[in-house]
């Protein structure tokens, strides 16, 4: 491993000791200091055969872009936010919920070969049943979403989306997210001379 990588792992796993305000700015004076020393390494770049142009140390640039956003989003310390103490400590990990989505992950993995609708309501059946007092069969086969329900709301998330709009309702796409051959061609009925 790379002295950069090593030293961002251990101001990494100091993230979880840190406990309050004085520790936070100790923290990011830290990682501070390692972007500081570290700067012209994340910087370089890596020249391709074919001409493309990418960073050399892709990995730990994109570390660097997503703490950096925590930061500035306000995002990284939240288990420090006053008001969320004020009910009792806050963990500093979210270890629970990414367990929790390990084990949705790997029951949709086991089930590779389901449609959409039926990994999502495999979702639900496993949240209900994973619950602290889940309800009986029968209440869950009254109670479950249906198909249609579920196509509806697939729909509409669709129809939210950047490509949703774009195919749906002729909504044009924000710059950048790809070309419409239709925007350089246009269809125009060929007539006979005959």
């Amino acid at each position: 491993r790379l002295q950069a990588g090593r030293r961002l792992r251990r101001i990494a796993v100091a993230l979880a000791r840190v406990r309050n305000k004085d520790d936070a700015a100790a923290w990011l004076v830290s990682y501070n200091q390692w972007e500081q020393d570290f700067a012209g390494f994340l910087d370089e770049q890596s020249r391709y055969a074919d001409g493309s142009v990418n960073d050399a140390h892709q990995r730990l640039v994109k570390a660097r872009r997503m703490i950096r956003r925590r930061i500035r989003e306000d995002q990284l310390l939240t288990f420090l936010d006053e008001e969320l103490m004020a009910a009792g400590p806050v963990p500093s990990t979210n270890n629970l919920v990414e367990s929790w989505n390990g084990r949705l992950r790997d029951m949709l993995r086991h089930h590779r070969g389901l449609r959409l609708i039926r990994r999502l309501k495999a979702i639900c059946w496993w949240c209900h049943q994973h619950t602290e007092r889940p309800e009986t069969d029968a209440w869950l086969a009254a109670n479950a979403i249906t198909d249609r329900r579920l196509e509806d709301l697939y729909k509409h998330a669709w129809e939210q989306s950047p490509q949703g709009m774009h195919e749906t309702f002729g909504i044009p796409m924000r710059y950048g997210t790809g070309i419409d051959w239709n925007d350089f061609h246009t269809h125009v009925e060929w007539t006979s001379n005959n």
